[in-house]
């Protein structure tokens, strides 16, 4: 016992004794030649003459003044200015000339061209959040008031759950991993992280939305349908390529961002893949019966903003190639605007005065 205090007061007194350096922020958001007061504080310094340099990654985007502040012994908050000069993204580190302070997480600064171009993303991205969200519950009200699910193609479900699961590991990583962060602003250090808190929420109420389907077609009358023998293989390879990924990571041959981005793409083609079962089936059938309008509409609304809103983002920060980091999302977005305005032409156009006919 008195070993376990001696070495929990050597704890202590050895964290005491540590110097801590701390952003009052650790990311803000500033317009073009707009001006921002921070504070760096400093704890529990022992000795006089530390320097402490602020270094800017990308000085063409951010400036900070003064860049350099002689600190004080003992706790102090300093405040220093921080500048948005051009549209972009840039860290600032905070360095002292003594290795026995501990060195500050950096500073995050965005720069953007318009507030209100910002402002009208942020709406863009929850109206399509919003569209994308409510798509699913025509097709859940058509399946509850009819208590049946005949003309919804079970293919379509199943790899739809694979989508969304694969796609929810690359945005929620993205979003809430620090480490995911790290890497991928070490490949794109002017960049944004090109997730957001509405691609979390459509990506998580997505998934519980096709849960609740396909337990609707678990219940209700579904006649002879079933996933294909095509679509059980096609899952099966998916999983095994993610099990392999999965081990070469391990094994350190696999960064955990590039096994990301591969959920993404998986996602990618599955979306390419998904609509294609409920095309044919509404063409076999000549008729769209059972395939809610009301989600084909709510889907190519989704779309078009989602588009929408990386384009304002990319043009804000002048980062077009946040659009390539994250491929997935505007590709889906072009995807779902072609194959949803297909069967727009199916439903008004092709077989616009054809009822139920059977799956035979």
């Amino acid at each position: 016992m008195i070993l376990l205090l001696l070495l929990t007061a050597t704890f202590i007194s050895a964290e005491n004794s540590s110097t801590f350096i701390v952003f009052t922020k650790p990311e803000i958001l500033l317009g073009v030649n707009e001006t921002e007061e921070l504070g760096v504080t400093v704890t529990n310094l022992k000795r006089s003459g530390v320097l402490l340099t602020f270094d800017v990654l990308q000085d063409d985007i951010v400036d900070v003044y003064p860049r350099k502040i002689l600190l004080e012994i003992g706790n102090k908050t300093y405040n220093f200015t921080v500048e948005g000069i051009s549209p972009g993204r840039s860290d600032v580190s905070a360095i002292p000339n003594d290795s026995s302070v501990e060195l500050p997480h950096v500073l995050s600064v965005n720069v953007y061209k318009s507030k209100y171009v910002d402002i009208l993303s942020q709406i863009v991205g929850w109206i399509f959040i919003l569209s994308w969200g409510s798509s699913f519950y025509p097709q859940l009200y058509s399946n509850y008031d009819r208590r049946c699910v005949i003309g919804l193609n079970f293919d379509y479900l199943a790899l739809n759950i694979i989508g969304y699961i694969s796609f929810g590991a690359f945005i929620l990583n993205l979003y809430f991993n620090p480490g995911v962060q790290e890497e991928y602003f070490e490949r794109n250090p002017r960049g944004l992280i090109p997730v957001k808190l509405n691609d979390v929420v459509y990506n998580l109420h997505g998934t519980m939305a096709i849960l609740v389907t396909i337990a609707q077609c678990c219940y209700y009358e579904k006649g002879d349908q079933r996933v294909s023998r095509t679509a059980k293989s096609l899952i099966t390879l998916i999983i095994f390529f993610y099990i392999t990924c999965i081990a070469l990571e391990r094994l350190n041959f696999l960064l955990w961002l590039d096994f990301l981005y591969y959920c993404s793409y998986v996602k990618l083609a599955i979306t390419l893949l998904k609509y294609i079962p409920q095309a044919y089936m509404n063409y076999k059938r000549k008729s769209t019966s059972g395939w809610s309008i009301g989600l084909v509409f709510l889907d190519l609304n989704g779309g078009l903003f989602s588009i929408l809103q990386m384009i304002l983002d990319a043009y804000n920060y002048d980062d077009w190639a946040s659009i390539f980091g994250n491929p997935t999302k505007f590709t889906l977005g072009i995807l779902t605007v072609m194959f949803h305005s297909f069967f727009v032409v199916q439903h008004y156009a092709l077989y616009r005065d054809t009822g139920y006919k059977s799956l035979i």
